[in-house]
């Protein structure tokens, strides 16, 4: 155990629906958290979903940490590139014989459908303090699921609804940002969801020390899906004049790479848009060194991981005003900020950072830097370290509060005038 680790280690168990070889936000923070974890002396297990219909349970190196992975047998979303759905009449029955082999003393869910939903249910069964983190947005798995559109509204209501339910059980519930925080907290009637960044490894990302020199590279990370709106970022990208001297790399898979690649021939544009599909920690690390500029136009980001690991390389980026990116890029210090849909804007702020003196340029990266030391993944973990060994108090003190309010019960139906009625509350 490292000197800084001086509390006893905690056995963690992190329940989630998406997990390595899956890439989006919700598995690199399950994969990162709990190798950050893990480092600090932690005894680590991750239930996910198998990337077969075959479950199994073993050891996992993972960025040379040990992980105990439960994985269970899943079928694959057929629409969906990287969704997966463990059997719902299987999902409870197991995830409860891995609780009683376990015995963590915390679990740490990462969502309410499925694995999380199930795990969060026989956690609380079994008086197992638990923290929640959401990092979904029913409306965008409606959206991206493959389903009629007629039937995405009823959809997103049972989305929420399950989501409630889950969460309800959980004695701390966080979220990536306070917009994030705040948007969950109206749309179940929760209170007190904590924001808690899902932090970035500085250590992997390199800062700029110069502007870089061209061609220059307009960088974009994350999903190929519908909410991520790259159709207005190609569109930016058509607009720029080819004296700019720069080209539009794209990292990432999803289901809209084969349509994204026909809009850019259809605008001119296929010899400048560079399609990467998955990368390497490695191969990311240096994309993000060589970039001019990183732009996320999606309105539906949580909090963007990616974001976040563009300003550590000390990229200026370009963002959508839009749910958590404002709290990430101010317009002006670490890049600018967008309409959503405005491609004509993209474009006009791509090329004002590409234009940049270099003076300019490195004061605005250094600022970029500086906003994601705020994100450190170092302190993040700590925050965590916290909450779960809080959250055991939290349980204590609520079987307490249930206990006062079942003797109240008791006794307020002991009473004349109760005559028999049916009341949950005192």
């Amino acid at each position: 155990m490292s000197p800084e680790h001086q509390a006893e280690p905690l056995r963690v168990l992190i329940a989630t629906d998406t997990f390595p070889p899956d890439i989006n936000g919700a598995a690199r923070f399950a994969r990162d958290h709990a190798v950050r974890l893990a480092r600090r002396g932690h005894d680590v297990h991750v239930i996910a979903p198998s990337p077969t219909f075959t479950g199994h349970s073993g050891v996992t190196m993972i960025d040379d940490q040990l992980i105990r992975t439960h994985r269970l047998r899943s079928v694959k979303w057929p629409s969906h590139e990287w969704l997966r759905i463990a059997p719902p009449w299987e999902v409870r029955r197991r995830v409860g014989r891995i609780l009683d082999e376990v015995r963590p003393d915390v679990v740490h869910v990462q969502s309410f459908i499925g694995i999380g939903r199930g795990v969060a249910y026989e956690a609380h069964a079994r008086s197992i303090p638990i923290v929640a983190t959401n990092h979904v947005m029913p409306d965008n798995l409606a959206s991206v699921g493959g389903l009629p559109s007629r039937m995405v509204p009823g959809v997103t209501r049972r989305g929420w609804n399950l989501a409630a339910a889950v969460y309800a059980r959980a004695d701390i519930v966080t979220s990536p940002t306070p917009i994030a925080a705040d948007y969950l907290e109206r749309s179940i009637g929760i209170a007190s969801v904590t924001p808690i960044s899902c932090g970035v490894d500085l250590q992997r990302f390199t800062p700029k020390h110069a502007k870089p020199a061209g061609p220059r590279s307009i960088l974009f990370v994350g999903r190929l899906d519908p909410e991520k709106n790259l159709p207005t970022l190609l569109r930016a990208i058509a607009l720029l004049d080819r004296d700019v001297d720069a080209h539009l790399d794209i990292v990432g898979g999803g289901s809209e790479r084969s349509i994204l690649e026909q809009l850019a021939a259809q605008l001119g544009i296929s010899d400048v848009v560079r399609f990467h599909g998955r990368v390497s920690d490695e191969q990311l690390a240096v994309l993000h060194q060589e970039a001019s500029v990183f732009v996320m136009p999606s309105p539906a980001e949580l909090q963007s991981i990616a974001t976040l690991e563009a300003l550590a390389s000390g990229t200026p980026a370009v963002v959508a005003d839009a749910m958590a990116l404002p709290h990430l890029v101010h317009n002006g210090i670490e890049g600018f900020l967008v309409p959503t849909y405005n491609a004509e804007e993209f474009a006009r702020q791509i090329v004002k950072i590409l234009r940049l003196p270099d003076s300019d340029y490195m004061a605005m990266s250094r600022h970029a830097v500086q906003r994601a030391i705020q994100h450190d993944a170092r302190t993040i973990v700590r925050r965590y370290e916290d909450l779960y060994r809080g959250a055991g108090t939290r349980r204590s003190a609520r079987a307490d509060d249930d206990a006062r309010t079942d003797r109240a019960r008791t006794a307020y139906r002991g009473r004349p005038e109760y005559r028999g009625r049916i009341d949950s509350r005192v």
